[in-house]
């Protein structure tokens, strides 16, 4: 091409006197500049064309080895990025068509008068023409390279999607919102029972076995945006063998560019005997918890059935003897602590077992651990204890039931006073944290093993069974803790003794600290 406003011309023209013409209007002309190479013959013009560069050739139709567009054809073929102007002198507008069908950029007749500006004109708009079209040409084959390799590569990564997503055994889909299978691979197929054919175009939606069941996976195509394009849910219905069967299916939505849901592909698992294995595992747990609450139910029933049927089969024996009254009175004696046992041990089995919600209202926790404070107090004394209080002022109210709170204190000071052989003492401290009223209760007692505070809330463990510890104690307080939706931890080591510290949460209406 032209170097700045310099144009490289060929002129093949085997008039000498035309060809001088044509060079001496391109002389005169000053702004731009043209080289101008003649060839008299169209092989010589083949032979400059292989040597060195043109912008632009002038070609007279006419010449010694060629004839009428013979020689345009030649010239085209063999320089076909390069403009060609044709110059005849023959006034024929037929010819003239023909040769700008055959390629040429234009074309100017010998026998009119050729201006300098003509010619100019004529040589730049050709060039700039061709210039044009070979950058559209070049565009387009980039464009079309570029079209091929990206055809290539979606068909590759097609291919490899369906390798990967035919070859897995998850059950894989494509849908529509509207629940339309657009695409299901072939684990999906064989776990319905189905082709391709049959779902393609066929809702998902009436195999589920409820209304429930399709309202709860209609929530989560609407819970998907694209800030959280995946959900997770499980789904129930009836399969192709007429049993109920469960999947797990993870969802992810497809959107365009506006945020409106195309799609979804979801991906599902089998896991009905899954399901299965749960549920058996559940009732096996139910059953063993049934089976330890039985036995340490007998266990601990037991011995107060056996002392009082060994004091009764003695009293049967002295029932008769009139210097025996005082061992009667002492077998009878034994029988009624022996049953009045016995119902200790159902009432705590029963408030245990007991599931129904109980009556709440506010009520300060200070006036709670005063009055727990005066149940416990005769077993404290007895067991040589001393309970101190130090509680906090100002404490908000808690919404609670206050019997089973004060419950909940008096055994824990019960088992705090009960803890060491000899003189022991109690501090119950109540304080306030950020979300909950806090009470605990501390003993200088021997403290507890790993074992027995991992134990403690078991139902029917006691470290005190020969002492008549139903083991009960701890585990009512704890359902009941949980039950108000609080918290119950026991801190201790053997040495510093024991501290059970329970929090129960603040009343929705004085929930923040001031």
């Amino acid at each position: 091409m032209s170097d700045g406003d310099l144009f490289h011309v060929l002129l093949v023209e085997d008039s000498q006197l035309d060809a001088a013409l044509v060079m001496q209007l391109l002389a005169a002309v000053r702004s731009p500049r043209f080289q101008v190479q003649h060839a008299a013959q169209l092989a010589e013009a083949v032979d400059l064309l292989s040597q060195r560069e043109f912008d632009v050739i002038l070609l007279d139709l006419m010449m010694p080895d060629c004839n009428g567009l013979e020689g345009l054809e030649r010239l085209s073929t063999v320089a076909s990025d390069l403009p060609i102007i044709v110059l005849t002198g023959v006034t024929d507008e037929g010819v003239a068509l023909e040769a700008l069908r055959s390629g040429a950029e234009d074309y100017l007749v010998k026998d009119e008068a050729i201006s300098d500006s003509l010619l100019v004109r004529s040589i730049r708009y050709g060039v700039e023409r061709k210039r044009a079209e070979l950058e559209i040409r070049s565009l387009n084959t980039e464009l079309e390279e570029r079209v091929a390799r990206r055809t290539a590569q979606l068909r590759a990564s097609e291919e490899r999607y369906r390798s990967v997503v035919e070859g897995q055994t998850e059950l894989i889909v494509r849908w529509l919102p509207d629940g339309t299978h657009t695409f299901v691979n072939d684990a999906y197929c064989r776990y319905f029972g189905k082709t391709p054919e049959e779902l393609i175009g066929k809702s998902l939606f009436p195999w589920m076995s409820s209304d429930e069941q399709r309202e709860a996976l209609q929530g989560r195509i609407d819970s998907l945006t694209v800030e959280n394009p995946v959900a997770r849910g499980e789904h129930k219905g009836i399969g192709p063998d007429g049993e109920t069967r469960w999947q797990r299916w993870t969802e992810r939505g497809i959107f365009d560019e506006e945020g409106n849901l195309l799609e979804l592909q979801s991906v599902g698992q089998d896991i009905t005997e899954q399901k299965q294995t749960e549920g058996a595992l559940r009732r096996a747990e139910r059953l063993a918890s049934i089976g330890t609450m039985a036995a340490g139910i007998a266990h601990e029933i037991n011995n107060p059935i056996a002392a009082a049927l060994n004091a009764a089969e003695a009293a049967m024996r002295f029932k008769d003897d009139p210097d025996a009254k005082h061992l009667l009175e002492r077998c009878l004696d034994n029988v009624v602590r022996s049953a009045h046992r016995c119902r200790l041990i159902v009432e705590n089995v029963l408030k245990f077992s007991r599931q129904e919600p109980t009556e709440r209202s506010l009520v300060d926790i200070n006036s709670v651990v005063r009055d727990a404070r005066v149940s416990a107090l005769p077993y404290a004394e007895r067991e040589i204890a001393t309970i101190d209080l130090q509680l906090a002022d100002d404490l908000p109210q808690v919404w609670i039931n206050e019997l089973e709170i004060e419950q909940v204190l008096t055994n824990l000071i019960d088992n705090a006073s009960r803890s060491a052989e000899g003189p022991i003492q109690v501090t119950v401290r109540t304080a306030r944290t950020k979300e909950s009223v806090r009470f605990s209760v501390e003993d200088d007692g021997p403290g507890m093993s790993v074992e027995q505070r991992q134990r403690a809330f078991d139902p029917f463990y006691s470290t005190r069974q020969k002492q008549g510890g139903t083991g009960l104690g701890l585990s009512i307080a704890h359902g009941i803790v949980e039950g108000h939706g609080g918290n119950i931890e026991i801190t201790s080591e053997v040495g510093p003794g024991t501290t059970v510290t329970v929090d129960l949460p603040i009343a929705a209406n004085d929930a923040k600290m001031d």
